[in-house]
């Protein structure tokens, strides 16, 4: 990817390399939903979809797999359908894309609703967010999940810049305004190319920062019988290992990244 500059790259190719992990997500979904209910799943819901490479991940798993994707942005959902799904083949089929505020969607009812990326901080208000996790429940079967990733720590709430290097581009983080009052949070992403050239607030985000602690007493306050913390270990140098288990503690990092399990 060397060859890249602001003017030649594909914003989304640059975010599924620099901040998706799909693939690592659909395995954890799959291995939580087996520990809790004892079968196989087969039908996710991943809202905030944006370009659906969590639903292009579900289907290519099984072919017994099929996923519904939502997002609001049309033009996201295409280039998705183009780069994703097509490639796939047969496989593509199994995979239905709604164009629609994930609030307006509650048929069909699903296994597993997946909101990743920390898209559902887009919710600043409570009571909006109790709709989410409602609407989320209603349109679960009766074994069912709603999985939500969130971070936090000390740096969460800090003005500041993260650089990634990655194979032809820089990745950079921006977090640019906190309001600790409100707790709203405004970041934007921005990448760096070779020729020094930047593609600059390639994507900008207006959230709410939510704690572990609210989001999950307004998950039972919605419905759902129990709420699971799954925290991030570590490894013998004390960095993230990517093995995230049920805790009912978690650690004192200044930065982390959790994933909140609710079953119906």
């Amino acid at each position: 990817m060397n060859y890249l500059t602001a003017g030649r790259a594909d914003k989304h190719k640059l975010y599924e390399t620099s901040v998706q992990s799909a693939d690592t997500e659909v395995e954890f979904m799959d291995r939580v939903f087996v520990e809790r209910f004892g079968r196989t799943p087969q039908y996710l819901r991943e809202d905030f979809c944006g370009t659906a490479l969590m639903c292009k991940e579900w289907v290519e798993k099984r072919e017994s797999n099929h996923a519904i994707g939502i997002d609001l942005d049309e033009s996201t959902l295409q280039w998705g359908k183009e780069n994703n799904l097509n490639p796939i083949g047969a496989a593509a089929q199994r995979v239905s894309l709604i164009c629609d505020n994930v609030l307006n969607v509650t048929d069909p009812s699903t296994e597993i609703i997946a909101a990743t990326n920390f898209s559902w901080w887009g919710f600043h208000d409570r009571k909006v967010l109790k709709q989410y996790f409602m609407s989320s429940l209603n349109s679960l079967v009766d074994q069912g999940m709603l999985m939500l990733d969130i971070f936090g720590g000390p740096e969460a709430q800090v003005v500041q810049f993260e650089e990634r290097e990655y194979d032809g581009f820089t990745y950079i983080w921006d977090q640019d305004k906190f309001n600790p009052i409100t707790h709203s949070y405004k970041c934007n992403i921005h990448f760096r190319f070779p020729d020094d050239s930047k593609m600059e607030n390639a994507f900008q985000y207006d959230w709410r920062i939510w704690t572990i602690p609210e989001t999950r007493d307004l998950l039972l306050e919605s419905g759902f019988k129990e709420v699971v913390i799954y925290w991030e270990g570590t490894d013998q140098d004390g960095n993230p290992n990517g093995n995230f288990q049920p805790c009912g503690a978690g650690d004192l990092a200044p930065a982390w990244v959790a994933y909140i399990v609710a079953f119906k």
